[in-house]
C-alpha cells in the first residue's frame, strides 16, 4: 500500500464566498481527510485540514496490510460527536470500523454488520457518490445517508475514534472522512452531504493525462525512414492490456483493459526505443486520448494491428525515457 505525505493545516476562522465548493461545511469540523482510494490497495492523495493540529506521525494515517485496510485513523485528542464518510462503493466490502461497529456494503446495500445477521442502513447509489453520517445522541447513534435520516440507529461500544476506513476486500472510492466535535443538525448535515458531493465531482473528474503501467501484447514494426519520406518521424500502434493506472483518472480506462497507443517509432530521422520492443514487454507511459488533439492527425500512422472497432485510441505525447 501506498500512504503519500501528510499536509496539515489550520483551519481557523472560515470566510466562505462559495459554500458548495468546500468540504466540510461545519465551522468547527475536527479533522477531515480528503482522499480518493480506487481499486483495492492504493490511497491516490491524502489531505488532512486540522484545527486542532492532529498529531503529524505514522499513528494519525498508519499504513497496514493493504488487504486489510486503506487507513486508520486515531483519537485526534477531543470526543468526535458526529462522523461523516464520503465514498463510492464498486462492490461488496467492508467500509469502516470504529466503537465495535462495523459497516458494510453488501448487494447494493449499505448494512450494519451484527453477528450473522446484517440490518440494512440503505441503498447504495452505484454510479454516484454516497455520503454516511452518524450523529452522537446520549448512548446511541442517529444514522443520516445521502442526507436523510433513516430508521436504523446503533449503539458503539466505545467512542466513534479511532476508525479503520476501507478493509476487507473494499473496492471504490474512500472520497472524504470527517469528524465533528459537535452533534451536527439536520440541515447541518444535509449541506455537508452537498458540499462532498462537490468534493467528490472533483476529485473523481477525469484528468487529461493519466500514467498507465501497461504489458505490450501486439505491435506494429518501426518503418524505415525512406519508407515514411517525405515525413522524419512516424506514430505506429501497439496493443497494450492495462496493468495499472498509477496517476491520474480516466473513467472509461480500467486495469485490464486492451488500448491501442500511438507510440513514436521515428522522431526527427531517427528510430527510438520502440523499435526494440517485444510481446510481452512492461511499460509506463503518460498518454492522452488520441483525438484530444488534432495535431495527431496530421502526423504519420503506421498500424498493422487487427481491426477493432472496440478498441480505445491513445497517444504517447513524449518519447519514454
Amino acid at each position: 500500500m501506498i500512504i503519500f505525505p501528510l499536509l496539515v493545516l489550520g483551519l481557523g476562522s472560515i470566510q466562505d464566498t462559495s459554500p458548495t465548493l468546500r468540504w466540510p461545511l461545519v465551522p468547527d469540523s475536527m479533522f477531515a481527510i480528503n482522499g480518493v482510494a480506487s481499486g483495492s490497495a492504493q490511497l491516490v492523495h491524502v489531505l488532512i485540514a486540522s484545527k486542532t493540529d492532529i498529531p503529524k506521525d505514522e499513528k494519525t494515517i498508519s499504513e497496514n496490510d493493504p488487504t486489510n485496510s486503506f487507513f486508520a485513523l486515531t483519537n485526534p485528542g477531543a470526543p468526535v460527536k458526529s462522523l461523516q464518510i464520503s465514498f463510492m462503493a464498486a462492490g461488496d466490502g467492508t467500509l469502516l470500523k470504529f466503537g465495535g461497529v462495523t459497516i458494510i456494503a453488501k448487494s447494493g446495500h449499505l448494512m450494519f454488520a451484527k453477528e450473522k445477521t446484517p440490518l440494512e442502513i440503505a441503498t447504495l447509489r452505484s454510479d454516484s457518490q454516497n455520503d454516511i453520517q452518524l450523529v452522537k445522541h446520549y448512548d446511541s447513534l442517529i444514522t443520516y445517508v445521502n442526507g436523510k435520516r433513516v430508521n436504523q440507529t446503533i449503539t458503539p461500544s466505545s467512542p466513534l475514534i479511532p476508525i479503520q476506513i476501507g478493509m476487507d476486500g473494499w473496492t471504490g472510492a474512500i472520497i472524504g472522512v470527517a469528524g465533528y466535535g459537535k452533534a451536527l443538525t439536520e440541515d447541518e448535515v444535509i449541506a455537508n452531504q452537498r458540499s462532498a458531493q462537490a468534493l467528490a465531482k472533483s476529485l473523481l473528474a477525469d484528468t487529461k493525462t493519466v500514467t498507465v503501467e501497461a504489458q505490450l501484447t501486439a505491435l506494429t514494426p518501426v518503418p524505415e525512414l525512406d519508407r515514411i519520406a517525405p515525413y522524419r518521424s512516424a506514430l505506429v500502434a501497439e496493443e497494450y492490456t492495462i496493468v495499472e493506472i498509477t496517476k491520474g483518472r480516466m473513467s472509461a480506462l480500467k486495469s485490464g483493459m486492451k488500448v491501442r497507443i500511438f507510440r513514436w517509432g521515428l522522431l526527427a530521422g531517427k528510430k527510438t526505443d520502440v523499435a526494440t520492443a517485444k510481446v510481452g514487454d512492461k511499460a509506463t507511459m503518460l498518454i492522452q486520448p488520441l483525438s484530444a488533439d488534432s495535431k495527431y492527425e496530421k502526423e504519420f500512422q503506421v498500424d498493422n494491428l487487427d481491426n477493432d472497432i472496440s478498441a480505445l485510441y491513445f497517444v504517447e505525447p513524449t518519447v519514454s525515457k
